[in-house]
């Protein structure tokens, strides 16, 4: 008998829940709201079946919470919970780079250079493309610092980065571009102490972007809207 490798609608599910909660923390849908499913579903590109499955992840996780015969609402989520999932980030994506620091190959550099460079040339208007850029420079440096607890804790933490919405941060554009050069700088050095306070530095600038525009929407003030 053949052994199912995937199974899809898990993956449909997965996919919603991640689109949902990155709606949830780039401010474009508020704590407190409540969520209707059809109009959320069209949003995100599915039906409501794993809209329905990926509602259900998310409660589990506390993004939303679930309430009787009347469906879900969007969890409370304070400034200081995504302070506190950043400076998770940035500690450990520190400890991972400055161990990368110590083992890293020209090779390797010179891919980082590479995707730094294309990252610089391309337009804000690309901005799937630019993410799914900045993602794949930041996880070939963890994978060279051959930590993998390590990086599973990133990517838990990593669960409050608006990755596909990044583009509507204010600024994070021009972040994107300039960020890279002083980790890569102290990877080629083999400095990981430098690579480290480099690491530690970008990451916090972009948690500051993302707060500054979660501030200017109102987030933390929401009140039950959508009622």
């Amino acid at each position: 008998m053949a052994t199912t490798l995937s199974n899809p609608r898990a993956q449909l599910k997965d996919e919603a829940a991640t689109h949902i909660r990155e709606l949830i923390i780039s401010g474009q849908v508020a704590p407190g709201q409540l969520i209707r499913l059809a109009p959320l579903a069209e949003r995100v590109g599915a039906s409501v079946t794993p809209v329905r499955e990926a509602l259900l992840l998310l409660a589990q996780d506390g993004w939303v919470v679930q309430e009787p015969n009347r469906g879900f609402r969007v969890a409370t989520i304070t400034r200081g919970d995504v302070e506190d999932a950043y400076l998770v980030h940035a500690d450990v994506a520190g400890e991972l780079v400055a161990r990368a620091a110590a083992k890293i190959d020209d090779e390797t550099i010179a891919t980082l250079w590479a995707l730094d460079a294309s990252i610089k040339a391309r337009g804000d208007q690309d901005d799937d493309a630019l993410e799914e850029i900045n993602y794949t420079l930041h996880h070939t440096i963890y994978e060279v610092a051959e930590s993998p607890r390590l990086v599973w804790f990133v990517n838990a933490s990593s669960r409050f980065v608006p990755r596909r919405f990044w583009g509507t941060i204010p600024g994070w554009f021009e972040h994107n571009r300039a960020g890279h050069a002083a980790i890569l700088e102290a990877l080629a050095a083999h400095e990981p102490e430098r690579a480290r306070e480099a690491m530690a530095n970008h990451i916090n600038a972009a948690r500051d972007l993302l707060l500054a525009h979660l501030d200017s929407v109102g987030f933390w003030s929401s009140d039950n809207p959508g009622e």
